[in-house]
């Protein structure tokens, strides 16, 4: 029997709506690159945000599965809904599917790869025991989908890349990963249960990559100010270098970070920071 659903603000976020929308203005600031006024498309954004919103929702049930997966606020209220939950992301990804037609011809090949690649990353990970050391490889290839998505989508949308949208794809990239590793050093200090890439690397080496990503990033985005002639590529790479040092600061925070899992929020709001150069 389904539970009776009761709105709250929080259920958005643990629905992952935040991560959609963070995706979406990502992307849409990542295709105007390099000068700001490189041509939008509009059926590509909309696929993009169900498709993110599917395997997200569609990653979370399958975790909910595991009877040792540690219990957050958002598995549980994944487990609470899961009917529901089954219909949206389920939806979300026939719908996607059939808009598909409608992306431009060069698009088709990446599509077509991701959706294979994404496939067999979901049955890898439905199938692997908590404990396994093989989870450690959960955040690194979940960050380069999400990227590959989000921004690696746009160099199949336009005549040329540009050395600026490469440069930075690549640092968006790590940044994903900075925040993935970043939620799951959090999950390993509050649920000692857990096993992912923060267990598995230690507090050590997790802390020196966390704050080598920021450091690379500020030193890579700032020789970018220097080299580009856009301004629209210096305001970019500003808003990477905010996302680096919202990072940073969770990381010097815990205390506050941790309470009531508030490092999620934060972590998945920063992806909103692209969309103010828009």
């Amino acid at each position: 029997m389904v539970n009776k659903y009761s709105f709250h603000p929080n259920h958005l976020h643990w629905l992952s709506l935040d991560v959609v929308a963070g995706a979406l203005l990502s992307h849409l600031a990542a295709n105007r690159l390099p000068d700001g006024s490189t041509p939008l498309n509009g059926w590509v954004t909309v696929i993009l945000g169900l498709v993110v919103l599917g395997i997200y929702t569609l990653d979370h049930l399958l975790d909910n599965r595991k009877p040792e997966q540690p219990r957050t606020q958002r598995h549980a209220f994944v487990k609470q809904y899961e009917p529901v939950i089954w219909r949206v992301t389920l939806g979300a990804l026939a719908l996607a599917a059939g808009l598909s037609w409608l992306i431009p011809r060069q698009l088709w090949e990446f599509a077509i790869a991701m959706v294979v690649f994404v496939s067999l990353y979901l049955w890898g990970v439905s199938r692997l025991p908590i404990k396994s050391y093989r989870q450690a490889l959960k955040e690194p290839v979940t960050s380069l989908i999400y990227a590959a998505g989000v921004w690696g989508s746009t160099w199949f949308l336009g005549e040329s890349i540009s050395w600026e949208s490469a440069l930075l794809g690549i640092i968006f990239y790590l940044l994903t990963v900075q925040s993935l590793l970043l939620f799951s050093h959090f999950e390993a200090v509050k649920y000692r249960e857990v096993f992912n890439l923060a267990r598995w690397l230690k507090r050590p080496n997790t802390m020196r990559i966390l704050k080598g990503i920021s450091l690379l990033t500020l030193i890579t985005c700032l020789t970018v100010c220097f080299l580009t002639e856009y301004r629209y590529v210096q305001r970019l790479s500003i808003m990477l270098i905010a996302m680096a040092a919202v990072h940073f600061w969770l990381l010097l925070n815990p205390e506050k970070a941790v309470s009531d899992e508030r490092f999620r929020l934060v972590g998945e709001l920063v992806f909103f920071l692209p969309g103010l150069v828009l």
